[in-house]
């Protein structure tokens, strides 16, 4: 896969072909995730990303299931770390 994030977050399967990430938001994840590559990127910073300082009462869960989704889409690249996903993607993929 490669991820590109010069304009708009898009991701493409090792033939070139588009890999669909549905929603803004699960796309503003992977944006935070792939700024951060490697590193762990806590729950509360993906938070105040999306939601800025008023988030709903469901924003945690809202969240997990933005995540969720995403693993669906990329696979185990997609790691949970404690309160914090890492997203573990080689340098090279990512433009």
């Amino acid at each position: 896969m490669w991820f590109r994030v010069l304009g708009p977050v898009e991701v493409v399967d090792g033939d070139g072909r588009p890999v669909v990430v549905p929603s803004p938001t699960q796309r503003s994840v992977l944006a935070m995730l792939l700024a951060h590559r490697g590193q762990v990127v806590s729950a509360g910073s993906l938070l105040d990303a999306i939601w800025g300082d008023e988030p709903p009462p469901s924003a945690s869960g809202a969240l997990r299931t933005y995540v969720s989704r995403l693993r669906g889409v990329l696979g185990p690249g997609v790691v949970t770390c404690g309160d914090g996903w890492r997203l573990d993607v080689d340098a090279s993929a990512v433009d």
